[in-house]
């Protein structure tokens, strides 16, 4: 998205990412093409006093320093919508969708930084194309670039968390015929969808692993539920989860003319979560697997599954100069 720094020769790349409870770090290598990327380091720290702290005490633990730096924006910081390319010429874009989507800013439009994203082989459908529009303040941007660059880091990219998860998407073999990636993070869920490196589509779900978390074993709940109520809750969690992804599924393939889906990979979770792949499976017909990213990056030790799950979009975005596509674009 953003392209802070033109590009450079390093063949490594990190990625610092904000989570609700710390930032994560990762570093990722790739010495010939054609080989498993490497993980050079993966750290997560928790959320000290305020945000620069927080940085800083990461840093000191980290070794990988010096390499250029790509970010992520927090889902709340900036506006994604698939909407219909307007018919101007390429010059007039940008004022273009910027005057569209001027009504879902909560500030004024021409304050947006605004990213495309496009959705290849529509053409052949005899449609208008789709594409994904990105806006974001210039203060949000500006806040970014501050953060990285005050530390003594070299930024260059920031990104958003759909193109951190398409660049780990990208790299499973499934996505050779098209594949569907859940992300069940705390208090809600991103689903992406793309084919042999490319993003179809994307969609946050409302809900996180805390709301699925195992019924305990005993009478009365914590908040006074009964063992009864707490699991019908828990069924219809996964039920609103199976109804977005179904939704996903059909959109995709109707509207790109693409083959239907056969399988769901769960990204690695900070807590198990029992039985939510054989739900998943039944209700919605498809293969379900959960993810071990030892799969698509190599790495000098076992990097367990919880540390994977805190650090899941710092991997992702620092896989971005593996997996880059014709279709990444700037900020403008």
């Amino acid at each position: 998205m953003f392209n802070w720094l033109q590009k450079a020769q390093s063949k490594k790349l990190a990625g610092i990412v904000q989570q609700s409870e710390g930032l994560a770090f990762a570093c990722i290598s790739q010495d010939k093409t054609g080989e498993k990327p490497h993980l050079d380091e993966c750290i997560f720290q928790p959320q000290l006093s305020d945000l620069k702290t927080t940085l800083n005490q990461l840093l000191q633990q980290a070794k990988e320093t010096t390499s250029p730096v790509t970010t992520l924006l927090s889902s709340n910081h900036f506006t994604l919508l698939l909407m219909q390319r307007p018919t101007v010429e390429d010059n007039e874009l940008i004022d273009a969708i910027r005057w569209q989507i001027k009504d879902q800013l909560n500030y004024p439009p021409q304050e947006a930084i605004i990213q495309i994203l496009d959705i290849p082989g529509q053409q052949k459908r005899g449609r208008l194309p789709m594409i994904y529009a990105i806006a974001a303040h210039q203060d949000t941007i500006k806040s970014s670039i501050e953060l990285i660059e005050d530390s003594k880091l070299k930024l260059r990219y920031v990104d958003i968390p759909e193109l951190a998860q398409r660049n780990i998407s990208a790299l499973l073999p499934e996505d050779f015929i098209g594949v569907a990636l859940l992300n069940l993070q705390t208090d809600h869920g991103l689903l992406t969808i793309t084919h042999e490196g490319e993003l179809y589509l994307s969609r946050v779900i409302d809900i996180g692993y805390e709301h699925l978390e195992e019924v305990e074993q005993n009478p009365q709940s914590n908040d006074g539920l009964s063992l009864e109520e707490t699991s019908s809750e828990h069924d219809n969690n996964i039920s609103k989860i199976v109804l977005e992804i179904q939704r996903s599924l059909d959109y995709y393939e109707s509207h790109y003319g693409k083959p239907t889906i056969g399988n769901l990979i769960i990204a690695p979770l900070e807590t198990d979560i029992p039985n939510l792949n054989r739900q998943l499976e039944d209700d919605l017909g498809l293969v379900v697997r959960s993810l071990d990213l030892d799969e698509i990056v190599s790495s000098d030790s076992k990097v367990d599954l919880e540390l994977q799950a805190k650090c899941f979009n710092a991997i992702g975005s620092a896989l971005r100069q593996v997996v880059e596509t014709s279709t990444d674009s700037k900020f403008e």
